[in-house]
């Protein structure tokens, strides 16, 4: 085998590696989270909003189970007293005739009885780093200051790492089952994706950090970053 072959096979096994490291990591963190923070029992204090951040849309127009626990996990904070608003987040589902997934959450929000009044919706999202710019941006126009993201175990930490990067460093975290209704296979996928995410969001920074200092405003990088 010549060097280049045997360079790659030492690339293919490093990335071999550092995947399964980061498949650890995220069971890890995944447990951590749902013990410190499931069903909102690390907050402190009431927030203004919580950033309910969706789980996808299913294809005939359903909101995904992840999505419905989601939601759920919201209004229960609502009903605790613990959040004034929630914030649902969720972008296009390109499906001819189906509203964005902020525009379902909210139905399934109201039809779980939350008032109308504590319903914001964020429709413009199509990736997590999308999910918490914009919603953050919606929070901080609306001049909500105490915030809590809600989302999945598996999915909290880089949810969390994500708000920092976007200028909210300590938000409350609340995280919620969400696979507990699926098969291995699927578990086995999400968490998969899941850590392949943290680079590719990691590569998204670092894109929007180089067009930053190209000079872009932050609506020409979302050209090119998304």
């Amino acid at each position: 085998m010549g060097v280049i072959g045997r360079l790659l096979r030492l690339g293919v096994g490093l990335v071999v590696i550092v995947l399964a490291l980061t498949i650890a990591a995220v069971l890890y963190v995944s447990d951590r989270n749902l013990r410190l923070h499931g069903e909102g029992r690390s907050l402190e204090a009431p927030v203004d909003a919580v950033v309910v951040l969706g789980g996808g849309v299913d294809p005939d127009g359903v909101l995904r189970y992840s999505s419905r626990r989601r939601v759920a996990g919201g209004v229960s904070l609502l009903e605790a007293g613990l959040a004034d608003r929630l914030i649902l987040s969720g972008g296009p589902v390109h499906i001819p005739g189906i509203p964005p997934g902020g525009r379902l959450m909210r139905r399934h929000a109201a039809a779980l009885g939350a008032s109308p009044e504590s319903l914001v919706t964020e429709r413009r999202s199509g990736s997590t780093f999308e999910n918490l710019r914009f919603s953050l941006k919606i929070a901080d126009e609306m001049e909500l200051e105490r915030l809590a993201i809600l989302t999945d175990a598996f999915h909290l930490e880089r949810a969390r790492w994500l708000a920092a990067y976007f200028g909210h460093d300590d938000p409350g975290l609340v995280a919620v089952p969400g696979m507990e209704k699926e098969g291995w296979h699927e578990r086995t996928w999400y968490i998969v994706r899941e850590a392949m995410a943290w680079w590719y969001n990691l590569a998204k920074v670092a894109g929007w950090e180089i067009l930053a200092a190209a000079g872009l405003d932050a609506e020409e990088r979302e050209a090119w970053v998304r």
